[in-house]
């Protein structure tokens, strides 16, 4: 346990810290930036921010973000998506955090332009600067330092794919020092066999300094005596022990665990929004954005639409249809209007030069303006603005009788954009494949909701729409 101490303490000192003095220095130079770089600072207000206490809100920010959100560029098994979603977090925090405690303390708030300005920037340097840090941590690991010894006990298809999990990239800094198995034909290449099974006992006890941990895919029933001894000799020994157990034949999901009784369940599918606290976060920010636009943009965007659609085509400017939502309830679904009314409105979809698409309707449908009513839905309730996109009731009827997990990408509100969308998954499905593909990327957002995850899809559906990158928007 004293070298697993020393290595966080390690990790600490030389990757953390440096990434938070970093993001300090980052927020105080764009700060000073704004305050001194661009003349939009009210001159009667500039004095304010000049004194020590602003500087030390900052400073303090940041810290407590450090402390809420954590600091993760050196945690092992991060691509490189997640480590941006974290800079965004990270510097999403500190920013609602400075801006808060200024209007709190001093009443005092930087103006629109610069606030935005102030977001945008911090945003994007953070995401280079952890993204450079986890580049000078990957060349580290690389190197050798920075390594995580691991011992893998059996050699079951579980734990080998474990193992090609921990070995794919050189900048993970696993260290596999060796399997113990029954099975040494099953040892992979350039690995040690440290030999059966019952030897790992006496090799953890004479290299426990230099052991972290212990992962095992014994079968615990048939193996009893066996693992709880192995199970003794790493836990008397403080290192970490792991078991990997055999799921073959479930789908291949984040799962949880939990208790029932003495008893422990695994549930196929973790939902990190089916708690309190999930659920209140996602619910503040879909009233806080949906209104907001609401009450600012959307008359706007409402009068151009209007103008466009009554131009185009006779009938209504908005286009109402029933849609299946949470927990496979059905509501009213909003859209303006982009095709001429047919009767086949509920059971068709748009394909490629629909002839019911008029030309503004086109326009609408390639931009996404044609979803921005569904915000009306957002506020009532029926949606979030992150989710898996409601289907219409004709398809839910027949994609769950073709598909058996269809219905489980309804544990979730439906979105206006999701994970799928910001994945190519949108438009027609014109094979039964390609609704698979959406509703495997519905549950995977499902079973790792996180608000950086939410912040990563919308910042995409945004650069998609303003590259005109999705070829299935007809």
């Amino acid at each position: 346990m004293l070298s697993i101490i020393k290595t966080a303490t390690k990790e600490t000192l030389f990757y953390k810290l440096p990434t938070l003095v970093g993001d300090i220095l980052l927020q105080v130079g764009v700060l000073s930036f704004l305050l001194y770089g661009t003349s939009m600072v009210r001159e009667k207000n500039l004095p304010l921010y000049e004194q020590t206490g602003s500087w030390f809100l900052l400073v303090i920010s940041c810290l407590l973000t450090a402390w809420l959100v954590g600091v993760k560029v050196n945690e092992r098994g991060r691509g490189v998506v997640n480590i941006a979603n974290r800079a965004l977090l990270n510097a999403a925090v500190t920013f609602i955090l400075y801006n808060g405690l200024m209007a709190i303390i001093y009443e005092l708030v930087l103006q629109g332009k610069l606030l935005l300005l102030q977001a945008v920037l911090t945003g994007f340097l953070y995401v280079i600067w952890h993204l450079l840090m986890r580049q000078i941590i990957a060349r580290i690991r690389r190197r050798g330092a920075n390594t995580y010894p691991v011992v893998l006990v059996g050699t079951e298809p579980n734990m080998l794919s474990a193992f090609r999990a921990m070995t794919e990239s050189d900048d993970t800094g696993y260290k596999v020092l060796g399997f113990f198995t029954a099975a040494p034909g099953d040892v992979p290449a350039n690995v040690p066999d440290l030999g059966v099974p019952d030897e790992a006992i006496a090799y953890i006890e004479q290299n426990h300094d230099s052991i972290k941990e212990v992962l095992c895919s014994l079968n615990p029933a048939t193996e009893t005596a066996f693992v709880q001894k192995l199970v003794a000799t790493c836990e008397n020994h403080m290192v970490r022990f792991k078991y990997v157990p055999g799921m073959e034949g479930y789908p291949r999901r984040k799962m949880t665990i939990s208790q029932l009784g003495s008893v422990n369940v695994i549930s196929l599918h973790d939902e990190p929004l089916n708690t309190p606290l999930a659920k209140f976060v996602k619910r503040s920010a879909d009233i806080f954005f949906s209104g907001l636009f609401l009450v600012t943009l959307f008359p706007l965007v409402w009068l151009f639409c209007a103008i466009g659609i009554k131009l185009s085509s006779p009938g209504p400017v908005f286009f109402k249809q029933k849609r299946t939502g949470y927990e496979g309830k059905e509501f009213w679904c909003y859209k303006f209007r982009s095709m001429h009314q047919s009767a086949d409105a509920d059971t068709k979809q748009a394909v490629k030069g629909d002839s019911r698409v008029f030309p503004f309707g086109e326009f609408l449908r390639k931009s996404s303006l044609d979803e921005l009513p569904q915000f009306i839905n957002v506020l009532r309730g029926d949606m979030s603005i992150i989710g898996p996109r409601p289907h219409m009731i004709h398809h839910t009827d027949i994609y769950s009788e073709l598909i058996g997990d269809y219905m489980i990408r309804h544990l979730a509100k439906p979105g206006i954009t999701g994970w799928a969308q910001v994945n190519g998954c949108r438009g027609e499905t014109k094979e039964l494949s390609e609704m698979k593909d959406r509703v495997e990327k519905d549950i995977w957002y499902i079973e790792h909701w996180s608000v950086e995850l939410d912040v990563s899809i919308f910042l995409q559906t945004v650069w998609q729409i303003l590259r005109h990158q999705d070829e299935k928007a007809y």
